[in-house]
């Protein structure tokens, strides 16, 4: 079969992709009608459009959304080659735009750009190739200046705490402390009602015009996709184990006895067959709880579990089952846990993972998780402090990691949020955690930080200062932590239970997160 041949391109002629086209030709197309938004001094954000001529009739133009009071151009867009109703319709969109000369046009863009640089922010990456819609920011354009700013100063007017935190840091840089202005919207909160709303501004901080400064902060998205659970439950231990572990009326209900009866059995062989257990209901109930699982009483399969395993578990596989448990949805702890999770999950992290710090660091960095069964983690590593105080050091160390790691991810979200922040700065007033505030400034600057919940840095410095009401449970005058005694923590967990039954929402959960822990421990106020 003949080879087919190739056409051959005609001389000089060249085709060009959008982007080279606009860095090579557009310049050389003459100037069409400019535009700009004639609302733009008033609100400090609009728009320049520019447009260039074709010798055929056709037009391109580039549009530049500027924020004349702080961040220059925010973004930009550009079309090539459009018919010219087209064009009529594209800017028809928007009626506030007004006709202008382009050396309007051109000094409202490069204005705009040189006050946002004296902030240290750079315009936004696609003007690097919206640029070339513009002539040349040289002295052959005519100087016309304009006003920008409010009141002589940068003013951010944040549309989230997400866009805040990218760059207050930079105003404070390249400006200094108090020589720039900033706004944060409040977030609309679903179901609030004109009089909450009232109590919410009556206890937040206004500027002299009432704009409101709520710093309630983003929130993780629970995004973990979990591994294959075993499906089959095989154990080595005597049948009545299984049969007692599980059985209705020792659901968070154990007596002494049978504690005493279960640790009997060889450690090593109880450690295996409780990891087995674990896994296997949690693969029973991390997608969706079954009808028939646990129909007529509350399941206790898992905390009993997990309780014993902080006594004869290691810091190796057994540790990685119970992070894998608290790394299932709110919806599956609230369900196996209610609000004992802090009594089951404290005090094992803290026996499996006293001499693992960097296991439990790893996980609090893993994205997607939920926020609750994270902080969980906090009380555990407060109590290697509380139990063995020579390791401060070691501890307050894991704690300025965590706080670093914090205030680097706080506007990506999925690894920690406002709300995992609030519950840190509680357990580091139990700690009296001094040592930490110039990296706790540095995570409150980032205006990510929930001060409706803790207050702002100056409220929590202040609070350093006041001793912490640390008063040992069970008279155990040695150990002012969570109890670590196994029958002690099988009684706190049943009498939390009891006291405890009324169905929660998720919103009720968390509001009461303070209550979940226990009476007179290191995190009373």
């Amino acid at each position: 079969m003949a080879k087919k041949k190739k056409k051959k391109q005609q001389a000089g002629q060249q085709y060009l992709s959008p982007k080279e086209y606009m860095k090579q030709r557009a310049r050389s197309l003459e100037i069409g009608e400019c535009y700009v938004s004639d609302k733009m001094t008033e609100c400090g954000e609009g728009v320049v459009v520019v447009t260039r001529r074709h010798t055929g009739g056709r037009i391109s133009l580039a549009m530049y959304l500027l924020d004349i009071f702080c961040l220059g151009v925010k973004d930009t867009h550009y079309r090539l080659r459009l018919e010219e109703y087209e064009v009529d319709e594209l800017l028809g969109r928007d009626p506030y735009l007004r006709e202008c000369s382009y050396e309007e046009a051109h000094n409202w863009v490069y204005g705009a750009i040189s006050w946002a640089e004296e902030a240290g922010i750079e315009p936004h990456k696609s003007f690097a190739i919206t640029k070339y819609m513009l002539e040349e920011d040289t002295e052959d354009i005519p100087l016309i200046e304009y006003e920008f700013g409010h009141n002589g100063k940068h003013l951010l007017m944040a549309n989230s705490n997400l866009e805040a935190s990218r760059y207050i840091p930079l105003l404070k840089k390249n400006l200094g402390e108090g020589n720039f202005d900033f706004t944060i919207p409040m977030k609309k909160q679903k179901g609030l009602d004109r009089d909450d709303l009232d109590e919410e501004i009556e206890g937040s901080e206004t500027d002299d015009e009432g704009t409101l400064f709520l710093q309630d902060g983003p929130a993780t998205e629970y995004t973990y996709h979990h591994p294959k659970y075993p499906t089959e439950l095989q154990l080595e231990s005597p049948e009545w184990f299984y049969r007692e572990l599980n059985d209705k009326g020792n659901l968070l209900n154990m007596p002494e006895e049978l504690i005493t009866r279960i640790l009997s059995l060889p450690h090593d062989m109880l450690r295996r067959d409780l990891e087995r257990i674990v896994m296997y209901h949690v693969g029973l109930t991390c997608d969706d709880i079954p009808e028939d699982y646990y129909p007529d009483g509350y399941p206790g399969i898992l905390p009993n579990s997990i309780l014993l395993l902080g006594e004869v578990g290691n810091s190796d596989s057994s540790l990685d089952v119970v992070l894998e448990v608290l790394r299932q949805s709110f919806d599956f702890s609230d369900y196996h846990f209610y609000d004992s999770c802090i009594y089951v999950f404290a005090p094992t992290l803290y026996l499996l993972g006293r001499n693992r710090l960097d296991k439990l660091m790893n996980f609090m960095k893993e994205e997607g998780l939920d926020s609750y069964n994270k902080s969980i983690v906090f009380f555990a590593v407060n109590n290697v402090f509380f139990i063995e105080p020579e390791r401060r050091e070691e501890v307050i160390a894991w704690y300025r990691e965590m706080i670093q790691f914090i205030t680097k991810m706080l506007p990506k979200t999925q690894c920690v949020d406002c709300k995992l922040t609030a519950r840190m700065i509680y357990a580091l007033l139990a700690l009296q955690a001094k040592e930490l505030l110039p990296e706790l400034r540095e995570m409150f600057a980032t205006v990510l930080v929930d001060l409706n919940a803790r207050g702002d840095f100056a409220a929590l410095t202040e609070m350093m200062d006041y001793p912490r009401l640390i008063v040992p449970s069970h008279g155990n005058d040695t150990s002012p932590g969570f109890d670590t005694n196994i029958y002690h923590r099988f009684a706190d967990v049943k009498r939390y239970f009891e006291e405890n039954t009324e169905e929660d929402t998720e919103e009720d959960f968390e509001e009461d997160f303070e209550e979940d822990l226990p009476p007179n421990s290191p995190y009373d106020s």
